[in-house]
């Protein structure tokens, strides 16, 4: 069997975060920053303060949910061949979302991005095949704030046939997004191709705009992933387990809004606890935040909710020996971990930066650990006692059958090969990437139909 973690925490630990959990959430409340919110929560018996934007969860309320939401999460792709199923079974991996600056691939000059750096990294995503979720990975800064959303959405369902993950900021952005995700499949698909992200605010807050959007998305069954981000000793306490309890409590009141949005709505548990750097009051990556990343990951299968780990990611602004040995240690945790998703492919300097030989270099590690973790067979065609038999003592096995036919089935090559550069590999990889791989066609009339909507949403939401 493939080789896999303990669990970071044990049961009875994991037990008592969840019953703490479930206090504060009775006890503190949550503010959720609008009364949308407060009028579903209000609806199902939970104690609000409309001046506050606050509410109190009961334990009830919150038990009801967890029982509603899915275990098993399908993320449809306009290419059906390319949708993603979260079941445990093996992780899924995805660049992160929105960095603000990008590497460019031919002169290497850094610089803020622009339409064009996601174009690109939208088709570096569609190519590589260990990426399987597709986020808009950086902001077109070039393009105005009321329309941004809602043109990186457009330029996600042109550039790939794979599943698209954004974050909506606004309610207002949601009817445009479906519209254009209704094109894109071709009328072809029963759910939504893609998903979003619902970034939290520590300590115990919600983004009321980004929550009234994903109210919205709720009642279309787009799958949400929650994302809490406390900042241990900063917006969370210094401890690892307080930012446990606190970061499983925010979540919790996610997952409770969206159940009684629409009950079944399918939601992701994200892992966006890190630690503030106490030398620069920047964010930290010390060695204990992978241990609070795998206790994270422990309470998602508590809740038997598929699961967001942050794996290849780096504080490194390049690709030198510190982003090898972070994205290793954390890619490789994530996997043994057993996560359903893995975050950050393509991305340096905390997720702030895009790299483009990030991506493909990234992609070779992936199915690097993918092999170190692998199941190692050990049926009678495999073990080959016969084989050793035949051989004997002090022969070799150069000439035999086995040996051919296996090494063309089965052999895993040195790489990179001798005589190359690993970074001379990739850099050629993209650059074979920018100008041969071609984004598959949409849907005949699809692009003429996003364009419109795009242009709409640009009259409806421009500032009055």
């Amino acid at each position: 069997m493939p080789i896999s973690l303990m669990p970071a925490l044990a049961r009875h630990d994991v037990e008592r975060i969840h019953e703490h959990s479930l206090e504060l959430l009775e006890r503190v409340g949550i503010d959720y920053q609008t009364p949308r919110a407060l009028e579903i929560l209000e609806q199902a018996g939970c104690p609000v303060d409309y001046d506050r934007t606050w509410a109190s969860l009961p334990r009830d309320v919150v038990e009801w949910a967890l029982q509603r939401a899915p275990r098993v999460v399908r993320l449809g792709a306009r290419d059906p061949g390319r949708d993603v199923v979260l079941d445990g079974r093996r992780p899924h991996h995805t660049t992160s979302n929105e960095a603000v600056r990008a590497i460019d691939l031919e002169t290497g000059w850094l610089r803020d991005s622009t339409s064009e750096d996601l174009r690109r990294a939208l088709l570096f995503s569609d190519a590589l095949d260990r990426i399987e979720i597709v986020n808009t990975a950086v902001a077109a800064t070039d393009v105005p704030l009321h329309v941004r959303t809602i043109k990186h959405c457009a330029m996600a369902f042109a550039q790939t046939s794979k599943h698209v993950r954004a974050s909506i900021i606004h309610a207002e952005e949601v009817r445009f997004v479906a519209e254009m995700a209704r094109a894109a499949a071709g009328g072809d698909r029963a759910g939504p191709i893609f998903s979003v992200v619902d970034g939290l605010v520590s300590p115990l807050m919600h983004d009321g705009r980004m929550t009234e959007a994903c109210i919205e998305l709720a009642r279309l069954e787009v799958p949400i992933l929650v994302y809490p981000m406390p900042l241990a000793g900063a917006t969370s306490p210094v401890t690892l387990g307080g930012t446990i309890l606190q970061h499983n409590a925010e979540f919790l009141s996610g997952l409770v809004l969206f159940q009684l949005v629409n009950s079944g709505t399918p939601i992701i548990y994200g892992t966006g606890a890190c630690q503030l750097d106490m030398n620069t009051g920047g964010f930290g990556g010390s060695a204990d935040g992978y241990g609070a990343m795998l206790a994270l990951c422990d309470l998602a299968r508590y809740y038997n909710l598929p699961v967001n780990l942050c794996g290849l990611s780096t504080a490194s602004a390049s690709l030198d020996a510190q982003y090898g040995h972070e994205a290793t240690v954390a890619g490789l945790l994530s996997v043994l971990a057993g996560a359903d998703e893995i975050y950050s492919m393509g991305l340096l300097d905390s997720a702030q930066t895009l790299s483009l030989e990030k991506m493909v270099l990234d992609n070779h590690l992936t199915r690097r650990i993918e092999t170190m973790v692998g199941t190692i067979p050990v049926d009678e065609g495999h073990l080959q006692a016969e084989l050793i038999e035949r051989v004997g003592i002090g022969g070799h096995y150069l000439t035999q059958r086995e040996t051919r036919d296996y090494t063309v089935s089965e052999y895993v090559p040195v790489w990179p090969p001798a005589g190359e550069t690993m970074l001379g590999i990739v850099h050629e990889e993209a650059l074979d990437i920018l100008h041969n791989h071609l984004p598959p066609p949409l849907p005949a009339g699809a692009a003429d139909k996003i364009e419109e909507i795009l242009a709409e949403a640009d009259r409806e939401l421009a500032p009055k």
